[in-house]
């Protein structure tokens, strides 16, 4: 079902692109264009039938992370209430499950290897590394206090991992079931910290954003710069770009929004984009 949503975009992002949305246990897939907004697939985790009862009821139920990966043809989504799974673009059908409890990140490694960010749980506060052909088994685990994001870099060979007061980076050393992540550098966060969100900028930087704001992340001087249109703003959950786009959610109730912003990089142009039936959380393009 097609749901389109009255809104224009300016003539500089008038592309037709995709973008990911998640919250519940939905994960939604928009066409932004000039024409406005197109729901164009949908994948519900109580309706996954190749999933054990407890993903389908309880682990998924809170979705907070949707990254396309493998050029758009899999989807990786991460749960507070306790799941991750790799889902198929094509079919719908799950590829890769974990129980990860409190998990909030998670992105693809080479050689088929899967790095998830668990926030503040039982056994969670870690960052856990996994095989994508190998569901529910733990390679290695790492210490990460209120993990909340995971990005490898291809160019750099390092994964970027935040938590509530560090931006951490990480090289995978060895291979096969010798594979292992070693911690190479540690960034403190600025402001009050309490790490939100952590996503590429597309020029060799990252969006961070914490509890007080959003900011520019350089790894090569280590250096945090304010990042103005979004500052000051509390409790910006996800930033994604996609050339000079970008889109934002801020929590609007609790820890969710019933919608998202689409702007250019320099805050001008911004558009509203109302979602029903879905407690947002994240946003990323394809």
């Amino acid at each position: 079902m097609l749901i389109m949503m009255a809104f224009l975009l300016s003539a500089a992002g008038s592309a037709n692109q995709l973008a990911y949305a998640c919250g519940g246990d939905q994960v939604r897939e928009l066409r932004i264009g000039a024409g406005g907004a197109a729901e164009t697939w949908r994948w519900t985790a109580s309706d996954a039938t190749d999933l054990p009862a407890d993903y389908r009821e309880q682990m998924l139920a809170h979705i907070d992370e949707c990254k396309p990966l493998d050029d758009g043809r899999a989807i990786l989504v991460t749960a507070s209430t306790g799941g991750a799974v790799l889902i198929d673009r094509a079919t719908g059908r799950v590829t890769f499950r974990a129980r990860v409890p409190m998990a909030h990140s998670a992105d693809l490694l080479p050689g088929g290897r899967i790095a998830i960010a668990l926030s503040i749980a039982t056994d969670g506060d870690r960052l856990e590394l996994y095989d994508r052909r190998r569901s529910e088994q733990v390679i290695q685990t790492l210490p990460l206090p209120s993990g909340h994001g995971a990005v490898w870099d291809a160019r750099r060979q390092r994964l970027f991992a935040l938590s509530h007061d560090l931006v951490q980076a990480f090289r995978l050393t060895g291979r096969g079931d010798a594979a292992r992540l070693r911690e190479t550098a540690r960034w403190t966060l600025p402001g009050r910290r309490d790490g939100h969100d952590l996503s590429p900028g597309g020029d060799g930087r990252y969006y961070v954003t914490t509890d007080d704001g959003a900011w520019r992340f350089d790894p090569d001087d280590g250096s945090f710069t304010l990042y103005a249109p979004l500052n000051p703003a509390l409790r910006v959950k996800s930033v994604s770009a996609a050339g000079d786009r970008i889109a934002w959610v801020q929590a609007e109730q609790s820890w969710w929004a019933g919608g998202f912003t689409v702007m250019a990089a320099d805050g001008r142009d911004r558009r509203r984009v109302p979602l029903d039936g879905i407690h947002l959380y994240k946003v990323r393009w394809r």
